[in-house]
């Protein structure tokens, strides 16, 4: 399982804070980590939200994944 600093730096690799920031982090079940996510700059500025993501994976993936459900918000 990745952390929240793990996932933040794979949003962010720069340490910037200007392209979305994890606010907060809640477990769901054993199987699964959601994320309220606030997007910074375009394409994710102006989008907030709960993003569900599988425990098990990597902070790569799980960083790839929110990416992914931002700009969908």
């Amino acid at each position: 399982m990745a952390t929240v600093a793990e996932i933040q730096a794979i949003l962010d690799p720069a340490s910037t804070k200007d392209v979305a920031n994890i606010q907060n982090m809640a477990k769901v079940n054993a199987t699964y980590d959601e994320f309220y996510v606030v997007g910074v700059t375009e394409p994710y500025a102006g989008k907030a939200g709960w993003i569900r993501t599988t425990s098990a994976d990597s902070a790569a993936t799980q960083g790839a994944a929110i990416l992914a459900a931002l700009k969908l918000l």
